[in-house]
């Protein structure tokens, strides 16, 4: 089912995405701008102060785990290096989701492209680089004094293997091409290198970069000019178009609708886990795609969701059925009783027995639960310890139970846990969201 996880993908990746699920990924994370505002992230900024960024380098262990190239550069810049290790993990986890067949596409601009690149180069593999699209949106507005006006952005593209999927996309001819070569095409509508040779060899001659593959084609009249890594006919998102969301890091849908029919199939899984206004969600749900969107801003979740009119009037019932998860520590804070225990059973995919008896939800491999949003004590684990052995759908004998509180649990809580452990063999696992949701490397 299509999904919307609120959260750090790092963590959706590892605990909610299957390894090799995932059939095309693409992200357009927080640029490295500069701008800086202490301990938040933002969607258009990767935003950390410089003390903040040395403690995270010290925390994270990165001086032993990260890569040389890295250490190096957090010598003198460890807000950068620590914007490149927190992209690292989570392409790390990108690539574990990754199916064999599946290709990666990672939008950049010049201020880390570079460094990303090499990060990229480790995870997928030299060999399995792709591409280094560059997507040109010129405009009339503004100029640089002191050097030329920055109007690309990068996209990489890497194969997990040479099985992946791909579908060589075109270029519409001009009016002016078509005309001008006319006369050249063959019966099916196709100019080929192979069929100038044959028929037009003063011509075919005068071509420089011709491939071995001498049947390659050159254009074709209805399809087009198969396209370069060069894109400079696809607009920027400006204020006043009709898909403009107002969101600062907009893509146009143009563009991810020519990445994603690239390189997947209709009722593959689309992956963007750093969504924002969810454009690459729109572009693959009007394409038949299925797809995940993940954003560590709710504010995301609610412009997608916006967005529903910019998808075909008979798809738009089961884009706004799309499934919603919170993995934000704030949210799953306020759940009332009800919704926290449907929170707890579908993070731990759980299913609740009817009738409870006193348990909460049971999972796969028959470990029983319990929720509170109060703090937890003594006689809470007493009772769902005899309601976990009386229950007609527990394994017997029980081999252990998780009690999960909004709130935390109190010293008798610890001493109860201890007793069943010791006295009954009954693993006893007491957390809070907070414990859950912690987001740890991959």
């Amino acid at each position: 089912m299509n999904t919307f996880y609120h959260g750090d993908c790092l963590f959706v990746l590892k605990h909610d995405i299957d390894p090799e699920s995932i059939d095309l990924i693409y992200l357009d994370p927080p640029f490295f701008t500069g701008k800086i505002q202490k301990g938040k992230w933002r969607p258009d900024a990767m935003e950390v102060s410089f003390e903040d960024s040395k403690q995270f380098w010290k925390e994270k262990g990165i001086a032993t785990h990260a890569p040389n190239w890295l250490k190096h550069i957090a010598v003198k810049q460890p807000d950068f290096a620590s914007y490149l290790y927190y992209m690292t993990e989570r392409l790390e986890g990108c690539h574990k989701a990754l199916a064999k067949t599946g290709t990666l596409y990672l939008h950049c601009d010049w201020r880390a492209s570079h460094y990303l690149k090499m990060a990229l180069d480790e995870l997928f593999g030299y060999n399995n680089f792709l591409n280094e699209i560059v997507w040109c949106y010129e405009d009339i507005g503004g100029r640089a004094a002191n050097y030329f006006k920055r109007k690309h952005d990068v996209i990489f593209a890497y194969q997990k293997s040479n099985d992946r999927i791909f579908h060589i996309q075109y270029k519409p001819l001009s009016a002016s091409t078509i005309k001008r070569y006319e006369k050249y095409f063959d019966a099916n509508g196709q100019l080929t290198y192979q069929h100038l040779k044959d028929t037009n060899p003063g011509v075919f001659k005068k071509l420089k970069g011709i491939p071995d593959d001498l049947s390659l084609v050159w254009l074709d009249i209805n399809k087009g000019q198969p396209l370069s890594d060069w894109w400079a006919d696809i607009s920027a998102i400006r204020a006043g178009f009709d898909e403009s969301t107002g969101y600062p890091t907009q893509k146009p849908v143009a563009l991810l609708e020519r990445i994603i029919k690239a390189s997947s199939n209709e009722n593959d899984l689309v992956l963007d886990p750093f969504c924002g206004c969810g454009t690459a969600i729109i572009a693959a749900h009007k394409l038949n795609r299925r797809w995940i969107g993940i954003d560590i801003n709710k504010s995301a979740y609610e412009v997608t969701k916006g967005r529903e009119v910019q998808v075909p009037l008979g798809m738009q019932q089961e884009f706004a059925s799309a499934k919603y998860i919170s993995r934000d520590i704030s949210e799953v804070a306020t759940l009332n009783p009800n919704d926290f225990e449907r929170w707890v059973n579908e993070f731990y995919k759980a299913t609740k027995p009817m009738p409870d008896k006193g348990v909460d939800g049971i999972m796969q491999d028959g470990t029983l639960i319990q929720t509170k949003t109060h703090l937890i004590k003594y006689p809470v684990l007493s009772e769902f310890i005899t309601n976990a052995k009386l229950h007609p759908n527990a394994p017997k004998p029980v081999k252990g139970i998780i009690v999960v509180s909004q709130v935390g649990f109190d010293d008798g809580a610890r001493q109860r846990k201890f007793e069943i452990e010791t006295i009954e063999d009954i693993e006893v696992i007491l957390t809070t969201p907070q414990e859950m949701l912690k987001v740890e490397s991959i």
